[in-house]
C-alpha cells in the first residue's frame, strides 16, 4: 500500500510538539519549544516498516534549531519499542497507522543503517545511546554509526579533524570511513571500532574509589593513573601540534575571546546570571599573554576518551551538548581542551567523595573540631576522604600538565607566563562549571531560568594554581 508521506505531516507535527522533549537525545524542556516545523520527508525504505529522515526546524525559546529524526510508519508498533518512542497515530488512505521511532526497532534501524552506510560494514544493531544532540548505534563485528542530531552546515569536527590526524599518521583518532552527508550537511559517520578500551571516566572513578576505600597514599594506590596520564597528556599535545600544523595558528585578543566565550553562554542563564558571568569573561579585555589559537578538539572530557593498550584515542570531537559548528570551527586556545580533563579529574573526585559519604549516611565534610562533640570522630573520618579525594585530584593534574608540557613543540602554543596559563584555564574551567550547573538545574520541572544566585560563586572564584 502506498502512503503520501507529505499528506502525514500536519499529524506528525502534532505529534512531535509531545514526543521531542521526551527524547534523551533532544536537549529541550517542552515549556521552552515555541514552535516546530518539519522541513522535508525523505523515504528511505518503502516496505513494512516503511523508514522516513525527517528533518525539522524547532523554535527553542526563540532560537531555531535544525535537527534530525528517523521515523517509522507501519500498521502495528513492535514490540522491541518502548512507550517513549511511540509518536502516535497517523491517518492514511488505506486507514490509520502507527508513526515511531526507527531506531527504536531493529528492522527499522537496520533498513536506516545500510542506507547511511551505503555498503560498509554491518547493519545489525545491538544497542542505541542517546545523549543531548547525539545518537549512536553500536553494530555487530565492532563497527558503530554516530548520528549527529543538530544538522549544522560545514563540515563537523568530528570528520575533519578526525580524518586529518588520521591522514597525518596519528593514531589517536578513529576516522570515520563513510559520512553521510546532504549538500553541506554531516549527518552522520560510520566508523570501526575495533580499538575500543576503558574510557577515562570509568578509569577515574575507578581509581579514586580504591583510594578512598584503601586510605592509603595516593602513590600506594593499587589503580593509580600517574603513568597512563602522563601519557593522556603527551598525546593531547601531540594532537594540538598536529591540528596546528595542519590547520595553521592565529593570534587572538582578549576581547575577541570575551566575546566567544559570551556568545556561547547557555541560554538557560537569566539575564542577571549571563551578566556576571559575561563580566568575568571580560576582565580578559586587557590580556596580551594569550598563546596561539588553534581548531581544538571542542569536547575533550573523561567520556570522550578511551584508553587503549599503549595511548590513548579522542572521539566525539565538537560534540558537546552546545556545540555549534560556527564556534567548533574557530580556533581557540588549546587551553580548553586541558581545562575539559582537569574539570573532569575534579568532578570526578568531587562525585565519587559524595557517593562515599553517602554511603558512610553522611553528607560533605562539616566544621568543627571539637573532640567532646559526639560526631567528632565521624567528622574528622569526612575530612579524613575528603583530603584523599583532593590528594588524587591535585596528583590527577600534575601528572597530566607533566605529560603535556614534555613536547617541547606545544610550548609555542601556550601563553609564556605560569599565571597567564592558569588565568586561562581556570576562565575555561569556569565555563565548564557553568554548563555543569545549568545540566543539572534545567531538567527541574519548575525551572527554565537559572538565576544569578546559582553562578554567582562560580563566577568570582579565584584562580587555581594548576601550572
Amino acid at each position: 500500500m502506498a502512503i503520501e508521506i507529505p499528506d502525514l505531516i500536519p499529524e506528525l507535527r502534532r505529534h512531535l510538539f509531545e514526543w521531542l522533549p521526551r527524547q534523551a537525545w533532544f536537549d529541550a524542556l517542552d515549556a521552552e519549544v515555541d514552535d516546530i516545523t518539519i522541513i522535508r520527508t525523505e523515504t528511505l525504505r518503502r516496505h513494512w516498516p516503511i523508514v522516513v529522515w525527517v528533518p525539522i526546524e524547532v523554535q527553542i525559546d526563540g532560537a531555531p534549531v535544525i535537527c534530525q529524526t528517523v521515523l517509522a510508519l507501519a500498521p502495528e508498533v513492535p514490540d522491541a519499542v518502548p512507550d517513549l518512542g511511540i509518536l502516535g497515530e497517523v491517518p492514511t488512505d488505506g486507514g490509520p497507522m502507527m508513526a515511531y521511532d526507527a531506531l527504536a526497532d531493529p528492522d527499522a534501524a537496520a533498513a536506516f543503517v545500510a542506507h547511511v552506510g551505503d555498503g560498509v560494514g554491518t547493519s545489525s544493531v545491538s544497542r542505541v545511546v542517546d545523549t543531548p544532540w547525539l545518537t549512536t548505534l553500536e553494530l555487530s563485528q565492532q563497527w558503530e554509526v554516530t548520528l549527529y542530531r543538530r544538522v549544522q552546515a560545514g563540515a563537523h569536527p568530528d570528520v575533519e579533524l578526525t580524518a586529518m590526524l588520521a591522514q597525518a599518521g596519528h593514531g589517536i583518532v578513529r576516522p570515520p570511513v563513510a559520512v553521510w552527508r546532504k549538500n553541506h550537511f554531516d549527518l552522520a559517520t560510520v566508523r570501526r571500532n575495533v580499538r575500543r578500551g576503558t574510557s577515562g571516566s570509568e578509569l577515574a572513578t575507578a581509581s579514586v574509589r580504591e583510594l578512598l576505600e584503601r586510605r592509603c597514599q595516593p602513590r600506594e594506590n593499587p589503580l593509580d593513573l600517574m603513568e597512563p596520564l602522563q601519557v593522556l597528556g603527551s598525546a593531547l599535545s601531540e594532537m594540538h601540534v598536529a591540528l596546528a600544523d595542519g590547520f595553521g595558528t592565529s593570534m587572538a585578543t582578549g576581547d575577541a575571546l570575551a566575546e566567544a566565550l559570551t556568545e556561547r553562554l547557555p541560554r538557560q542563564l537569566d539575564d542577571a546570571a549571563a551578566e556576571k558571568v559575561a563580566a568575568t569573561y571580560r576582565r580578559l579585555g586587557h590580556a596580551d599573554d594569550l598563546g596561539a589559537f588553534i581548531r581544538v578538539h571542542g569536547n575533550v572530557e573523561l567520556a570522550s576518551i578511551e584508553r587503549t593498550r599503549n595511548s590513548w584515542v579522542f572521539s566525539k570531537f565538537g560534540c558537546s551538548p552546545e556545540s555549534d559548528l560556527i564556534f567548533e570551527q574557530q580556533p581557540l586556545s588549546p587551553l580548553c581542551d586541558l581545562a575539559g580533563l582537569l574539570h573532569g579529574f575534579s568532578a570526578t573526585a568531587a562525585h565519587v567523595l559524595d557517593h562515599v559519604l553517602a554511603g558512610n549516611g553522611s553528607g560533605r565534610p562539616a566544621d568543627g573540631h571539637d573532640p567532646d562533640s559526639g560526631d567528632y570522630y565521624e567528622r574528622a573520618d569526612r575530612r579524613e576522604l575528603a583530603v584523599l579525594a583532593e590528594a588524587w585530584e591535585e596528583r590527577a593534574v600534575d601528572a597530566i600538565i607533566a605529560g603535556y608540557t614534555s613536547n617541547d613543540a606545544v610550548h609555542r602554543l601556550l601563553p609564556v607566563e605560569r599565571i597567564s596559563r592558569d588565568a586561562l584555564l581556570t576562565l575555561f574551567e569556569l565555563e565548564l562549571s557553568v554548563r555543569d550547573t545549568v545540566r543539572e538545574l534545567s531538567r527541574g520541572p519548575d525551572i527554565l531560568r537559572i538565576p544569578v544566585e546559582v553562578v554567582d560563586e562560580l563566577a568570582t572564584a579565584s584562580v587555581r594554581l594548576r601550572w
